[in-house]
């Protein structure tokens, strides 16, 4: 079962994984009904092993109620992670099994020892878990399919275990909707994952330049506001705005397709100079805006800006031809816990005009409006 883990892509699994979580309505209902069926039936039928099936099946169930008291808030979140989501699915997997391995043992037993009368009720609970975990845990099948198997297969064995054909009936209705409750959930289980992994493919899809792979204007908007939530106080963000100088010549001497991958070139070296808590997005044609995160002082900011101009401006050898173009840089340096996109871009974007004002290649900062002079050829 442990395949069903690896067939789909991490967010996809994170997302299933998260479905675990999300209600308690079908534990609840199979706890109530094991509880009642289950003393019910020790009642009329007084027996140690029974009642302590019963109570087994319980700690179980507060286990699963504590695991789910407990990761609900993380687990349901948008910033559950991988290791945090296959934590929390082993967790939550060892109440589960434990409590079908309970329910399979006091229905084996109860079946054996019971009235006749009483195997109606145990023959109801069994199929009414099987719903429970069809409702509930069918997205992950290597939790629910073992479940299913160690829950009802016992009394199933030990209803053929009968002379009479009402009893070999009985075992054998299980048997059916045992192995239909199996199938249903695979074809839930693929559909469901086969439709999350497509929308977070349409998703991502909408979120980033098809050309460079960069983030788009939505994606740059989502991401900054990633690295203001995980900046420290005293921590500052500075936002670069780029335009690309001689990129017009280069599409109308070599063509589109050199143009293009110019700009994927360029992107390539922009995360090549970008610290792991920095990004870059293309908003435009040859326009480009590099987020920096966690600075202390603007000093920063313009050394960034240096190093981007510089890699930019090194020669790019495409598809036989050497090509040199640079870039102008103007970037804005938020106050610490005041950061604001939109004031950044545009702050940002006055510098870079100051920048292509005073001649190609230059960077530029709002605060005193003076470039570093030209930086390529």
């Amino acid at each position: 079962m442990t395949r069903f883990k690896e067939r789909v892509p991490e967010g996809t699994y994170i997302e299933l994984v998260s479905s675990l979580f999300t209600s308690l309505v079908p534990s609840i209902i199979m706890t109530a009904s094991f509880a009642g069926i289950g003393l019910l039936v020790a009642n009329l039928t007084p027996d140690g092993p029974l009642l302590l099936f019963i109570i087994g099946g319980a700690i179980m169930t507060i286990a699963r109620f504590a695991l789910l008291i407990a990761y609900r808030e993380r687990a349901t979140g948008d910033a559950l992670c991988l290791a945090d989501a296959r934590r929390f699915e082993r967790h939550f997997a060892v109440p589960c099994l434990g409590f079908a391995l309970m329910l399979g043992a006091y229905g084996a037993r109860a079946f054996a020892i019971a009235a006749p009368q009483d195997h109606m009720l145990i023959v109801g609970l069994l199929f009414g878990y099987e719903a429970g975990v069809a409702a509930g845990l069918a997205l992950r099948p290597w939790i629910s399919i073992p479940s299913m198997i160690i829950g009802v297969a016992p009394t199933i064995l030990v209803a053929w275990t009968y002379p009479d054909a009402t009893h070999r009936a009985a075992g054998s209705l299980l048997a059916v909707f045992l192995a239909s409750g199996i199938e249903s959930m695979l074809v839930r289980y693929r559909l469901t994952a086969r439709n999350v992994t497509m929308r977070q493919v349409h998703a991502t899809l909408a979120r980033f330049d098809p050309l460079t792979h960069l983030p788009n204007r939505l994606a740059l908007r989502e991401r900054f506001a990633d690295s203001v939530a995980q900046g420290a106080a005293p921590e500052a963000i500075a936002v670069h705005c780029l335009d690309l100088d001689r990129f017009k010549p280069v599409n109308d001497r070599y063509g589109h397709p050199v143009g293009d991958a110019l700009l994927r070139a360029v992107a390539e070296r922009l995360q090549g100079v970008l610290r792991p808590r920095d990004f870059a997005a293309r908003i435009g044609g040859d326009e480009f805006v590099v987020v920096q995160a966690g600075i202390t002082h603007a000093g920063e900011a313009e050394m960034l800006a240096r190093r981007i101009s510089r890699a930019i401006a090194q020669p790019y050898r495409i598809e036989g031809q050497e090509i040199v173009i640079g870039t102008s840089i103007g970037y804005a340096v938020s106050a610490a816990g005041d950061a604001d996109l939109d004031r950044l871009i545009a702050q940002a974007d006055g510098a870079l005009y100051e920048a292509k004002r005073r001649g190609r290649g230059g960077v530029a900062d709002p605060t005193t409006g003076t470039t570093d002079g030209r930086a390529s050829a």
